[in-house]
């Protein structure tokens, strides 16, 4: 069919015309040229990968390359993508399979690679592509397509159809393969209706976290229960011993914080000051630290804990470096500041401190508090989360999100937020929604993962449309049904063919990744593969190769 083509490239003159022309392109676009289909990759190598034992030359890898879209990507966006990566991983699948091809006995002939190009497609790592640009009105236009490979691939056109022997023998195995995927009616059935079937809830969350900021328990307390639970605290202790060995030094720290908001007048944050200087003169007349801080720290996390923000050590708090070094020079109990840090004027106090091995006795009683604030903390989570389900149900008539509403714009309402503020009162649970969502495994939208919410949820009815409370990633959940979408058996019925259709092919390319993916493995593991990872060199980003390994796992199927 491309006898023009089979003569070009057995005639002489042609040949010499070829070197002539590619001697052109190498000094014109090679590598000192910095420019030219392959900027942005490595030139100077001498192959791109070695699969049991044949090489995929550097010039393979620019093909790939260029056809995956190379030449038009920007550095910045190829490294993003992973562009060279890409084109490394599909080159090893393709010369496995091609490798298992002609295992196989498969052939391809030069008429065959000849007249495929004749209709205007490749090849390209694995994708059937049309070639438009090789024709002219409508035909196969032998000179338009030796321009494409000679300057756009700075290939023979010789040497491109040997790449698309390559090409035509991986996709046959590729055929093979995929011919192999079935899926039955049933299987189809069963996803249309799971991604069909849709609900959209409304829910109200517990922050266990937030109670446990509220909580302080007494030292009689923490040490009834450190005697208590002595076994678990243990436990405990051996489970976090890590942090316990070789720590350097650390203090047990309290605060109090004057805030002073960014952009404030100078005369503000000479108030704050004169306010954080008030608060320390009550310290040095005897009131306690903590019952100063609780009384007037603007510190929310701390304030109800009496300031305390626990050990830390230096570096890792938001004091300043200049506070945190007279704070590490003071001595236990001696009263710092008020100093400028990062949120406005502090004080603060060390209460203790420790480095080196640390004991378990030393850490019992910190430990104890914990594990009772947290214990105390999810009882009255999980109470709130009770009566909130209570409520709900009394006014079932009612929107979760009109039962127990958002807090008023603090814009909108800036004095109702400072009145808020000062009397430090917790805010309450507002309602949100997901919006309509299908279920996949034990996800909730919005919310988190949870096996039992999960199976709940897609089995409230509007009759029982409450679930809850259950707790997710530490906090207590009470939901309420808004919307229930049934899948469309009707449409699944005029989609059935095109949806097994479609199905189909997806099982195939997941066998076909499989099938490459232990083979690569395979290869791998025998060290029969061999990547020459200066090809993977961007120009933009940080210097270096990237980090590469063959045979990544493809991402799971999906109908």
């Amino acid at each position: 069919m491309l006898e023009q083509m089979r003569r070009s490239s057995q005639s002489l003159l042609i040949y010499v015309l070829f070197g002539i022309v590619i001697a052109v392109f190498v000094i014109n676009f090679g590598p000192q040229s910095g420019s030219g289909c392959d900027a942005g990759v490595a030139n100077n190598a001498s192959f791109a990968a070695k699969v049991d034992g044949r090489e995929i030359s550097s010039q393979d890898y620019r093909y790939g390359y260029f056809l995956m879209g190379g030449g038009q990507a920007p550095a910045e966006i190829a490294r993003a993508r992973r562009l060279k990566e890409t084109v490394m991983d599909r080159l090893i699948e393709r010369e496995l399979l091609a490798r298992e091809a002609a295992r196989m006995g498969f052939r391809v002939s030069d008429e065959e690679v000849e007249d495929f190009i004749a209709e205007a497609k490749i090849i390209a790592l694995g994708f059937e592509q049309p070639l438009p640009f090789v024709q002219k009105e409508g035909k196969f236009d032998y000179e338009l397509f030796r321009r494409f490979v000679l300057y756009q691939l700075g290939m023979t056109p010789r040497g491109f159809i040997e790449q698309q022997r390559r090409e035509m023998l991986a996709q046959r195995v590729r055929q093979l393969l995929r011919g192999g995927a079935n899926v039955s009616v049933d299987e189809i059935k069963t996803d249309f209706v799971r991604r069909g079937n849709q609900v959209n809830i409304e829910y109200v969350r517990f922050s266990v976290r937030k109670y446990e900021e509220e909580i302080e328990p007494t030292g009689p307390e923490i040490e009834a229960h450190a005697k208590a639970n002595e076994a678990k605290l243990k436990e405990l202790y051996e489970s976090r011993k890590f942090l316990y060995e070789k720590a350097p030094k650390e203090r047990k720290l309290r605060q109090i914080l004057v805030k002073v908001d960014s952009g404030a007048s100078a005369d503000a944050s000479e108030a704050a000051k004169k306010k954080a200087e008030a608060l320390a003169a009550r310290v040095r007349r005897g009131e306690t630290f903590a019952a100063v801080a609780k009384a007037a720290s603007e510190d929310n996390a701390s304030q109800r804990r009496g300031g305390e923000i626990g050990w830390k050590r230096q570096g890792t708090t938001t004091l300043g470096a200049e506070m945190e070094g007279k704070l590490w020079a003071a001595k236990d109990a001696e009263l710092v500041g008020p100093m400028k840090g990062a949120d406005g004027w502090y004080l603060a106090v060390a209460e203790g401190t420790r480095e080196g091995d640390i004991p378990f006795d030393a850490v019992k009683l910190d430990l104890a508090g914990e594990q009772l604030r947290g214990d105390r903390a999810k009882a009255r989570a999980k109470a709130d989360a009770d009566a909130a389900l209570v409520k709900a149900k009394a006014a079932q008539a009612k929107a979760l999100k009109d039962v127990f509403p958002a807090p008023a714009d603090k814009d909108k309402d800036p004095a109702k937020s400072k009145a808020q503020a000062k009397a430090k009162t917790p805010e309450a649970p507002a309602a949100e929604e997901t919006g309509l969502f299908t279920r996949r495994g034990a996800v909730v939208e919005g919310i988190g993962t949870s096996p039992e919410l999960a199976k709940a949820v897609f089995e409230l009815t509007p009759e029982a449309p409450f679930a809850g409370p259950v707790e997710v990633a530490g906090s207590y959940i009470v939901v309420k049904l808004k919307e229930r979408k049934q899948a469309d058996m009707a449409e699944f019925e005029n989609k059935r063919l095109d949806l097994m259709r479609q199905a189909a092919q997806a099982k195939g390319e997941e066998i076909v990744d499989e099938w490459a993916l232990r083979r690569c493995q395979e290869a791998k593991d025998a060290k029969r593969i061999d990547v020459n990872r200066e090809l993977l060199r961007y120009e933009a980003g940080p210097e270096g190769t990237v980090a590469y390994e063959p045979c990544t796992p493809p991402p799971p199927f999906r109908f």
